[in-house]
């Protein structure tokens, strides 16, 4: 078609505070724009007289261009801000004076519920923060600042603070209790009022009824054995027990681990939390911090949080209670805010794979293929997990709550309902004692898990892994055919192509 260039200088001002936009082709309104053959651009200058002229590109047409057809007279609602507009939303526009349950929190401090004086740290060290109707919870990974005295600094959504702060204690240990603040959106602790606090983290909202009804915990990833079977083996025995979000603590796992975890994020089933911050602390170190946010993270978000490791399977023995979920239903008694427990231990002699070869090598590597020889049933004290409902626990430590606000602190369940199969690894890269505490309750005998879990668990982690790791691939002439679209590269396998007929021709 042919063109011509058309040397335009029209200059309709639209004036915004020290910024003149124009209309090319001396045009005027909006109208005008739309009605336009051409398609018809924005001058954006400082409102100054000097007049730079354009060239526009021009096409002979009879009819309306299509680029001038969607302009608008007035600018949406929500997008009329400026750089220092905040919205505050209905649920976050109110302000407390107090915190509930400081009189208790008062009296567990006294008598040094929780106290660990852990580590080193010098600040506190954020790791998150939630609101709830009554509060803002603050979690850390410091573990050495019981009840020091902190004040609350809070920030708007432009991270400009808001003058309004809030004293408080540490407590429970890694825990700050904030009250409220209108259109507070991050927040940050400080000893003093004139310290500048550490960076701000975002204020998660808590403040509707909770999404979710069972959900879990995984303690922090770390080490040097591979991951990725028994990552997607965990998360997919615990969804077809009715979980339906996973929080996964992370400290270090390979590429190829967090391949499958960014898919999960993908999906929507899981959040992933670093665990990391500022001052020294070996791998295995992180698991009070970790079970601490794990509590206050689930608070109003699940009813049900079970909190534990990823080599741990709670497993149903019932007829009555084919999943933990069917379990969990029956429970109508509100004093019942913890399940605990009793463990049964596997033997797990090697490692698991790090990749995936084929759908035969996986299947064979899965844990609860290849590992059966199950001990004797141990006493509620010895290593149990438990199930919590998150709201009504006052503190936590690693196996069991420390305090609660409301009901029984622990509520055994038998072993005819439920036990946790945990595989444990032999080497003992950690702790020297696992191994002896693992071999007292023999004898030991080959137990496998239920069939129709066997085969669930079977087809959903061969249909995840295979989804992430089994790569389709395409022809070396598809990808030459690709490459060539990038600057004219070419593909490696291509090259080799080459080289390989040039020394069949010699």
């Amino acid at each position: 078609m042919l063109s011509q260039w058309i040397f335009l200088i029209s200059f309709i001002p639209l004036t915004y505070s020290s910024i003149s936009v124009t209309f090319s082709k001396n045009l005027k309104t909006i109208e005008e724009v739309k009605n336009a053959k051409n398609e018809i651009v924005h001058y954006v200058n400082l409102n100054e007289k000097t007049e730079l002229p354009d060239f526009v590109l021009l096409e002979n047409s009879t009819s309306v261009n299509f680029h001038n057809r969607h302009l608008t007279e007035k600018e949406e609602s929500m997008f009329a801000i400026s750089s220092s507009t905040c919205f505050v939303d209905e649920w976050n526009n109110i302000r407390t004076d107090s915190i509930p349950n400081q009189q208790r929190h008062r009296e567990w401090i006294e008598m040094g519920i929780g106290k660990r004086n852990y580590l080193f740290h010098e600040s506190f060290a954020l790791l998150g923060a939630f609101v709830y109707i009554d509060q803002i919870i603050v979690t850390l990974t410091a573990e050495n600042q019981f009840n020091k005295t902190v004040y609350c600094r809070y920030y708007d959504c432009r991270r400009k603070e808001i003058p309004d702060q809030f004293e408080s204690v540490v407590y429970p240990e890694s825990t700050v209790f904030c009250a409220r603040r209108p259109g507070a959106k991050y927040i940050s602790i400080s000893e003093t009022l004139e310290e500048i606090p550490e960076y701000s983290v975002p204020i998660v909202p808590r403040v509707e009824k909770p999404p979710h009804y069972f959900t879990v915990c995984m303690a922090t990833l770390y080490g040097d054995e591979p991951k990725f079977l028994q990552i997607v083996d965990f998360i997919e025995y615990y969804k077809l027990q009715g979980a339906t979000f996973f929080h996964i603590y992370l400290r270090n796992v390979t590429d190829y681990d967090r391949v499958l975890l960014d898919d999960y994020v993908r999906t929507g089933d899981i959040e992933i939390i670093k665990m990391h911050d500022h001052y020294w602390r070996d791998d295995f170190m992180w698991h009070n911090a970790q079970i601490n946010d794990c509590h206050h993270r689930n608070k109003y978000f699940s009813k049900w949080t079970a909190v534990i490791d990823i080599d741990e399977r709670i497993e149903m023995r019932s007829d009555s209670y084919r999943t933990i979920t069917k379990f969990l239903d029956s429970i109508h008694e509100p004093n019942i805010v913890n399940l605990h427990f009793k463990v049964q231990w596997v033997i797990k002699d090697s490692n698991s794979p790090a990749k995936y070869e084929n759908d035969q090598q996986l299947s064979k590597e899965m844990i609860f293929h290849k590992y059966q020889n199950l001990s004797q049933i141990g006493s509620f004290w010895n290593q149990p997990k438990c199930i919590i409902r998150p709201e009504k626990i006052g503190a936590m430590s690693i196996h069991a709550p420390l305090v609660t606000y409301s009901g029984i602190r622990r509520s055994l369940v038998n072993e005819s309902i439920g036990v946790v199969r945990h595989y444990r690894n032999v080497e003992q890269r950690v702790f020297a004692g696992a191994l002896n505490r693992m071999m007292i309750h023999a004898p030991f005998n080959i137990s496998p898990v239920a069939k129709w879990m066997d085969e669930l668990l079977t087809n959903a982690i061969l249909s995840r892994v295979k989804w992430i790791y089994d790569i389709v691939n395409v022809s070396c002439d598809q990808k030459q055919e690709t490459y060539q679209k990038h600057g004219g590269i070419n593909a490696s396998c291509w090259v080799q192509q080459q080289n390989n007929n040039s020394i069949l021709k010699v």
